[in-house]
């Protein structure tokens, strides 16, 4: 999406049921991004660390537990002189019931293998200013409700930058908690910090110049579940000029506009939505071409979401009204046309919207990082043009 004089859907995020859709599915209700990047170096003494928790599993077997959305957390590296690896997730507060509870205190550690490297504490005031509490019941992963009721009554988002030579590969969280109903209680969960392996040879979805607008949460974009490394790219023409002509007050000005929108790699088209209009002017987002199920934002317009067979799911939003020429079930080839570069649904701008993801609805995958084998960029970042061949 562009970022305009407010954010848009995958520009920030939010719960829809599961915390894992944009903010735009609420009455423009966001989450706090805040880093944890002030920690401060500690001592190198090795300590033990305790199994990572799946998403839907207890991290203790006490009445308070904490999990992790994402399920597994991934590492980004920028490209740039700073040697730096990025991380974000939400660590979420699990409960039997649905008591008000109270943070009151917040530390999280660094590790590389069992020495810990960094850590940071922080007061009662200092987690209020990181936390949120999630509306609405939370779900399984696939959206299925659980058997037993689970309350969410707090969720901290946890954004980390560290130098690269530090090679952290996993972060304790612990938390002081309390409540009316139940003495003070300390929670904690270890999670591993990964660096994915794509499995896929990915292009990216359109030929030629191109300008990312907005990109991954470490940059500062897309925070939700499923986009943490999405891609907003608009074409540009050979001066890297967005509008080709007139003054950007109609879709027809965009440079990208009606240009191809290719598939990433083989596979088979798993999702396709063809029925929604264009925003018909550029810069607005009007809530009257949202799609009924997302009436205050959050609408990904016609899209396309192709499995590639091993556990990797292409996205592709913002297609041009009646431009898809695939559906259900076809099987694509790299490279092929699928439609063309729109501007449907909560968008305000002419663009074409890229995730890769591990399962076929966006609302309920996990976000993996991606690079693509037709741009000299590995790292493509908010402001970062290319020429993709």
């Amino acid at each position: 999406m562009m970022q305009s004089g407010r954010d848009n859907h995958l520009m920030r995020s939010t719960i829809r049921d599961t915390l894992d859709v944009a903010d735009a599915a609420y009455p423009r209700r966001r989450f706090l991004a805040t880093s944890l990047s002030a920690l401060t170096l500690a001592g190198l003494r090795p300590t033990p660390l305790l199994a990572s928790a799946p998403l839907e599993a207890a991290a203790h077997a006490s009445a308070l537990r904490l999990i992790s959305q994402p399920g597994r957390i991934f590492r980004t590296s920028l490209s740039g002189n700073e040697a730096v690896d990025s991380w974000a997730c939400w660590v979420i507060v699990q409960a039997d019931d649905d008591a008000a509870i109270e943070a009151t205190g917040l530390t999280v550690e660094l590790f590389n293998g069992t020495a810990r490297v960094k850590s940071a504490s922080y007061t009662a005031a200092g987690v209020r200013a990181l936390a949120i509490k999630p509306p609405l019941t939370p779900r399984l992963p696939d959206g299925s409700l659980p058997a037993r009721p689970i309350f969410w009554p707090l969720a901290i988002r946890i954004r980390q930058t560290e130098a690269s030579p530090l090679a952290i590969d996993s972060m304790r969280v612990v938390l002081d908690l309390r409540s009316g109903k139940r003495t003070a209680q300390q929670v904690d969960v270890t999670l591993p910090i990964e660096t994915y392996r794509q499995k896929s040879e990915l292009l990216f979805p359109f030929r030629g110049k191109g300008i990312i607008l907005q990109a991954g949460v470490t940059n500062g974009g897309h925070r939700n579940r499923s986009g943490q490394f999405a891609l907003d790219a608009f074409g540009v023409d050979d001066s890297w000029s967005i509008i080709a002509a007139g003054d950007g007050k109609q879709n027809t000005d965009y440079r990208g506009w009606g240009r191809e929108v290719l598939a990433p790699a083989d596979g088979v088209i798993v999702r396709a939505r063809s029925d929604r209009p264009d925003q018909p002017l550029p810069e607005t987002s009007d809530p009257r071409y949202y799609a009924p199920e997302y009436p205050n934002g959050g609408d990904v317009g016609n899209i396309v979401t192709i499995d590639h067979g091993n556990g990797e799911f292409s996205m592709l939003a913002h297609f041009k009204a009646g431009s898809l020429r695939v559906k259900v079930g076809d099987r694509v080839r790299r490279g092929q046309p699928l439609g063309a570069l729109g501007n449907s649904g909560d968008t305000s701008g002419p663009h074409v919207h890229y995730q890769l993801q591990t399962g076929p609805d966006w609302e309920y995958a996990d976000a993996l990082p991606v690079k693509f084998t037709n741009v000299d960029q590995q790292s493509l970042v908010r402001g970062t043009y290319f020429d993709a061949e």
